[in-house]
């Protein structure tokens, strides 16, 4: 077997002292954003570099031990087969990486006894605080981790029951971007894809759909919203689709990604020339809306401002929480706007 390779090793090797080793290898980013040793960035690099040619293997388990903590901490989100939420868990891990933490994912199917069983799972391991998405139905849940004072940071929706820090984008904003863009290329007959489940983005959207429409003197707007299950059986998409022709639809909302996939299928299948009989504009990316002339525009949301304040957010919890603050009552909420994109 190798050799077991310490600190030691590694500060003979770039001819530094065995404590500033020991700086470099536990100066991780605080809740300010600054290091919490003095090294030079020359230095940093240099001892970084030896340390990885010579594989050195960290115990985190006795540095750990010593500090009293586990530097890890969950991330739960929805469906991680869909691109949007695999970037935000990419994006969270390379993020967590520089602040020194170990990520935990989980996903939860929009279940809400998946969610609990990995809230559970996670606070088992000794996880430090929680990013994550709730179901619809998680209450329970949420009101364990706020009664805990779990250091829990929410993305991507907003609930009243949940009294945490919230980060999300600015939908309403967004569907009057999407609503417009449709109006201006020159649909008469907009209607909107959406899902079914009850969570306030959907929610937010819907209801800013139906504002725009009744702007526009539409009665009964809610009329022109056809909702699909998250986990949508075959038939669904060709339903709406179905009844979307036969309605007169000239301009389409998709409120996610995912859908758009299935109803853009179910469309071509109809022999509908997309982007032309039926102009579209969806939430969120997929390479599907590239194969169309023009190319399907979509609000693509700030996936890297949403992470990366919601990182910030939670590890300064988590260090006032390590002082023996009481941060139940820490719940500010965080808008970003989302971006129209026209390839």
């Amino acid at each position: 077997m190798n050799k077991h390779i310490t600190i030691k090793d590694i500060a003979r090797e770039a001819g530094v002292s065995v404590s500033l080793v020991s700086f470099v290898m536990n100066n991780r980013i605080g809740a300010d954003g600054k290091r919490k040793y003095r090294v030079s960035e020359d230095t940093r690099i240099r001892v970084l570099e030896v340390a990885r040619r010579l594989n050195y293997q960290p115990n985190s388990a006795a540095r750990n031990l010593r500090q009293g903590r586990t530097h890890v901490i969950g991330a739960v989100l929805s469906d991680m087969s869909n691109i949007f939420y695999g970037s935000i868990a990419r994006q969270l891990e390379d993020i967590a990486l520089e602040h020194g933490y170990t990520l935990l994912i989980g996903s939860t199917d929009e279940n809400p006894q998946k969610f609990e069983s990995v809230v559970r799972t996670f606070l088992e391991k000794d996880v430090e605080g929680f990013i994550m998405v709730p179901t619809e139905g998680s209450e329970s849940t949420m009101e364990y981790l706020q009664n805990a004072g779990v250091p829990t940071v929410v993305i991507d929706r907003h609930f009243p029951y949940v009294h945490v820090p919230n980060v999300f984008t600015d939908n309403e904003k967004a569907m009057e971007t999407a609503y417009a863009t449709l109006v201006g290329q020159g649909a008469r007959r907009i209607h909107m894809v959406s899902y079914g489940m009850r969570i306030s983005s959907i929610i937010d959207r819907e209801n800013t759909f139906c504002r725009c429409l009744a702007g526009d003197g539409v009665e009964h707007p809610e009329e022109r919203i056809s909702r699909i299950s998250f986990d949508m059986k075959p038939e669904e998409p060709k339903l709406i689709v179905d009844h979307l022709l036969a309605d007169g639809c000239d301009g389409l909302v998709i409120a996610s990604n995912m859908p758009a996939v299935s109803i853009i299928k179910a469309l071509f299948q109809r022999k509908v020339k997309i982007q032309k009989d039926i102009r579209i504009v969806s939430f969120d990316y997929s390479n599907v809306y590239g194969l169309f002339d023009p190319a399907i525009p979509y609000i693509q949301q700030p996936l890297q401002d949403i992470t990366r304040k919601a990182c910030d957010i939670l590890y300064h919890l988590i260090e006032l929480r390590g002082e023996g603050r009481d941060i139940r009552g820490e719940n500010a909420t965080y808008v970003f706007e989302g971006t129209l994109i026209q390839e």
